[in-house]
């Protein structure tokens, strides 16, 4: 493959995509409304727990109620919102109560991109217009990508367009597509290509299709040079790898709800998580001469400080470093290491 093309795929999604954007930058909440699909793609991903399970997800956050999805939007300080599922069209009342609540909560600069693999009668669109929606990505059955421009789907892409959405197609990079391509250039929408990933419930019908795993991560060998070879000078397509979506979107995303959530004595890691000191056994008055009372906090008898602060009180006050420890957190307080004291230093004799 030509140096060419693979620096066009390096550079893919400059300029037209703006959930896309924001997705990156780690500033879009995952709203997924139910798992429930009437499709069996063998690609799909989706877990055993949410699978043809009829719940709510904002984040990794079960919602029970408007205010979850809200906290969660905060907690992240999230400038957007991408709808998913399972296939979010089959609620659709809910999907239009969700996007005018986020709307009428953070105002219409809210973006809000909405995913389906409907093709849905111009009365949806309507509604989905109507009620705020800022893009839709249509994903097309794999039997329609070779006869895209005369089917629904791309009707119903015309139709999204002349109402004002952003309007695109999202699929998979499993083989070349130049009927998609030829109507999105023709229609003015843009293409989304995803790596195809292995996840624990789609590998035993990826590897009967003959994919194979990478020996690094869940990327499928030769996904990406398929997307390359979709490459076209004439229409911008934006390629998300599975690494981006590791180590990019999520990552991302658990930063700017860490120093969201960050306590002043917290540090925010590069990884996204919260590290901070423990003591068990209360320092005296006199152990925090001069030590500002914004640089800890009390919590069920448990002092929380900074690590560092946690480290030089038990090195300076060995009886306190018998039960102390640094915590490493995810942001939504999942304990990800916690690690004693005493292993980090040796006590003073």
């Amino acid at each position: 493959m030509s140096s060419n093309a693979e620096v066009k795929l390096s550079v893919m999604g400059t300029g037209h995509s703006k959930g896309c954007e924001l997705c990156q930058l780690g500033a879009k909440m995952v709203l997924f409304v139910t798992g429930l699909c009437y499709r069996g793609c063998y690609y799909c991903p989706l877990s055993d727990h949410r699978k043809g399970t009829d719940a709510v997800y904002a984040n990794e956050r079960l919602v029970r109620n408007d205010a979850d999805v809200l906290e969660e939007a905060r907690s992240m300080d999230a400038l957007g919102t991408g709808i998913t599922g399972g296939e979010p069209l089959l609620k659709l009342n809910r999907v239009l109560d969700y996007i005018r609540l986020l709307k009428s909560e953070f105002g219409s600069e809210h973006h809000i991109h909405l995913y389906s693999a409907l093709a849905p009668p111009d009365c949806t669109l309507d509604a989905l217009a109507c009620a705020g929606l800022d893009e839709i990505r249509f994903h097309p059955p794999l039997e329609e990508w070779d006869t895209f421009s005369s089917s629904r789907y791309c009707e119903a892409l015309e139709y999204a367009k002349k109402l004002g959405l952003h309007a695109g197609v999202e699929i998979p990079a499993i083989k070349p597509v130049p009927a998609i391509v030829e109507a999105l250039k023709n229609l003015g929408g843009f293409l989304n290509l995803n790596e195809l990933e292995f996840s624990e419930t789609n590998y035993d019908a990826m590897t009967s299709k003959g994919f194979i795993p990478l020996k690094t991560g869940y990327a499928a060998f030769g996904s990406r040079e398929i997307a390359l070879e979709i490459v076209s000078d004439e229409l911008l397509i934006y390629f998300c790898s599975s690494s981006s979506k590791d180590r990019v979107q999520l990552r991302e995303r658990l930063k700017r709800k860490a120093r969201r959530l960050a306590r002043p004595f917290d540090e925010v890691t590069d990884d996204g998580t919260l590290v901070f000191g423990v003591l068990q056994s209360m320092p005296s008055i006199e152990h925090l001469r001069g030590v500002s009372s914004k640089e800890y906090m009390v919590i069920n008898g448990e002092f929380f400080t900074s690590w560092q602060l946690a480290l030089k009180l038990a090195t300076n006050h060995p009886q306190l470093a018998e039960h102390a420890c640094v915590v490493e957190t995810y942001p939504d307080g999942m304990t990800v290491e916690t690690t004693p004291l005493r292993d980090c230093f040796k006590p003073k004799m």
